[in-house]
């Protein structure tokens, strides 16, 4: 299996002197949708198509909530989602508070049985 790639010219910002180089950047082949996902579920199960996209569809209307609660979703071996954030540093622990607190990030971790998929990946430029 490989993923393709076509050459892409780019600018080092912080060396915005140096010559431009090229790098790697990823061919997509399409995107795929929830709908798309449903009817694949449902051809290798014994759900309907309508009642796979019902479930998925509910897993993104809940996923924000528990994550914005605080909590860290296990999805089994599919992988791991949580808040990050990022702050800026106080000298002292009682000098630290919400305002050093600069940004969040949503952070997926695959789970292993998808983190190996990425070691049978081959590239191919096109």
């Amino acid at each position: 299996m490989s993923i393709n790639f076509q050459p892409v010219k780019r600018i080092n910002p912080s060396k915005p002197g140096e010559p431009a180089k090229f790098y790697a950047s990823p061919v997509y082949k399409d995107k795929i949708t929830l709908r798309k996902i449903s009817k694949e579920i449902a051809e290798r199960t014994s759900l309907s198509s309508t009642d796979t996209m019902a479930v998925l569809e509910a897993l993104t209307q809940v996923l924000p909530f528990f994550l914005i609660d605080g909590n860290i979703v296990y999805l089994g071996d599919f992988g791991t989602f949580r808040i990050n954030l990022h702050s800026t540093a106080a000298e002292k622990e009682e000098d630290l508070n919400a305002s050093n607190v600069t940004g969040f990030r949503l952070n997926f971790r695959a789970g292993k049985e998808y983190s190996g998929l990425l070691k049978q990946i081959e590239a191919a430029k096109v």
